[in-house]
């Protein structure tokens, strides 16, 4: 399966640093990134399924399937979203080039089973959504005062308790 991708604008082809397989088949990946205080060590992440194009996840697409996870089965839902904040608080940025070429992932294959029933809710796995929260975590990470991914998951927290709405949660998905 191909994962190399374009870069818009430039004449550019990248190909992933490090992929990881998923339940469902589709393959997460990572590529070089440009931003935050340590540019040499961001990253992108990209996701294909086979048959589908390769895509940038957005915050939108885990927060929906968080929802409709929560709607079919809030306390095991809620349960699950304060394991992926505990991820997020015991995650620590990439330090090498070398580490983060050679990452292998924690946390989907320690956690995965205790969450596997939400695996009929929703269109995404638990695999893959814990995959995504770890490697938002270390990239949110490599800037300092970085806070919006660890706001998303807070406020689906705050909407499984019963806090925050619909609206308000999709919304503020969006702009992320």
């Amino acid at each position: 399966m191909n994962l190399s991708y374009k870069i818009r604008g430039k004449d550019i082809r990248l190909n992933p640093l490090k992929t990881w397989d998923i339940s469902d088949g589709s393959i997460i990946a990572i590529y070089q990134g440009s931003r935050s205080q340590r540019p040499e060590l961001d990253f992108i992440v990209k996701y294909r399924k086979e048959g589908t194009r390769l895509r940038t996840p957005s915050h939108t697409h885990w927060v929906v399937d968080i929802i409709v996870k929560g709607e079919i089965n809030q306390e095991l839902t809620l349960n699950f979203v304060n394991k992926l904040i505990e991820i997020y608080d015991n995650v620590e940025r990439f330090r090498t080039v070398e580490e983060r070429d050679n990452y292998e992932l924690i946390y989907p294959q320690e956690i995965t089973h205790e969450f596997n029933e939400l695996n009929t809710i929703g269109a995404l796995p638990v695999d893959f959504i814990v995959t995504l929260v770890e490697l938002f975590s270390k990239c949110e990470k490599q800037t300092d005062e970085a806070f919006m991914f660890r706001g998303m998951l807070n406020l689906c927290r705050q909407y499984l308790m019963g806090e925050k709405d619909y609206y308000q949660i999709v919304g503020i998905s969006k702009r992320v």
